[in-house]
């Protein structure tokens, strides 16, 4: 009800803000459009967040991950990189790319692993002090692309490490982090949904890395998207 009630709105406002880039002098472009590219990125969190809230209830109640198709790695972990780097420059963080020059391509649901793979970056920054490095890295392995998010924050202590992808639950004791505590059980719900795994490895006082696997798609799905 939530998603359905909101995307109408939403979709107004995004529709809105391209036409106000448009209305705006020459001149007075460049100011403009910054203040209107935060608009923008705000707008664009709260849709992920909804896309999300939705995908939590479809998945929770066994629906299962109906648009799988075959995804360029490379170009969805750059378009997530991309989507991030204002809101990680803003905080004053470096983003680090750990990526070969090739990576076979996955099948999944392309939306959904885009918000994965953001929710866990934007995670990893929100849980990190300013003036330091978030590193996003790949690599294939059988029949798996394994993705991994490291940051250098305060780390997971081992007794919440059990319980970090619930639903709703928040770290205690690690600052003023806003949010419902959705994203992670998201994350946890699409990967696996997926058919892949997703876990984290962390010590206290020296950051967390999390890692996810997607499944490489196959040469006859390959061969059947081209056809389409």
């Amino acid at each position: 009800m939530i998603y359905h009630d909101l995307r109408s709105p939403l979709a107004n406002i995004v529709s809105s803000l391209d036409v106000i880039t448009y209305m705006v002098p020459e001149p007075e472009r460049e100011t403009v459009q910054s203040i209107l590219k935060i608009a923008e990125n705000s707008t664009d969190r709260i849709q992920r967040l909804v896309s999300s809230l939705l995908d939590v209830s479809r998945l929770e109640s066994g629906q299962p991950v109906a648009d799988q198709t075959v995804v360029d790695t490379l170009a969805l972990t750059r378009d997530a990189l991309q989507d991030v780097e204002p809101s990680i420059k803003g905080r004053r963080q470096t983003l680090v790319q750990d990526l070969p020059n090739e990576l076979p391509h996955i099948w999944v649901d392309e939306d959904m692993a885009l918000r994965v793979l953001i929710n866990l970056i934007e995670n990893s920054s929100n849980y990190s002090p300013g003036d330091v490095d978030i590193e996003v890295g790949a690599l294939a392995e059988d029949g798996w692309v394994h993705f991994w998010v490291k940051d250098q924050g305060s780390g997971i202590p081992p007794s919440e490490q059990d319980h970090i992808f619930d639903k709703f639950m928040r770290l205690r004791g690690h600052g003023k982090v806003g949010g419902l505590g959705i994203g992670l059980a998201f994350c946890r719900l699409a990967v696996q949904g997926h058919g892949g795994r997703i876990w984290v490895e962390s010590e206290t006082g020296k950051g967390s890395t999390f890692h996810f696997t997607f499944p490489v798609a196959t040469d006859e799905q390959i061969e059947s998207s081209t056809e389409e």
